[in-house]
């Protein structure tokens, strides 16, 4: 007969998130939230509204993704706003 396996306690869900690849998560989410609020201070109120979320490349480069195309052509135009940064634009529609 094989030994019972030891269980380990039980950890809280603010534990799980504060370390390991949970917490790097966690930390990248806020990160992108935290840059998503900076970019709809930056853009008109009209074109802020339908900004879905705002990241960075692995290159370093600003993306935006925006919830329609329209939207998408129109925050190219203001690509300038954003320090000289490269800026990538995608888009993906909500509902």
């Amino acid at each position: 007969m094989s030994p019972k396996p030891t269980l380990k306690p039980p950890r809280s869900l603010a534990d799980l998130l504060s370390g390991g690849e949970l917490g790097a998560v966690a930390a990248e989410a806020r990160r992108r939230r935290d840059l998503t609020h900076e970019i709809r201070a930056l853009l008109p109120a009209e074109m802020a509204a339908h900004l879905v979320t705002a990241g960075t490349s692995p290159t370093g480069e600003l993306v935006l993704t925006m919830d329609a195309s329209v939207w998408a052509a129109r925050v190219r135009y203001h690509a300038e706003e954003f320090g000289g940064q490269r800026v990538r634009v995608k888009v993906q529609p909500q509902g």
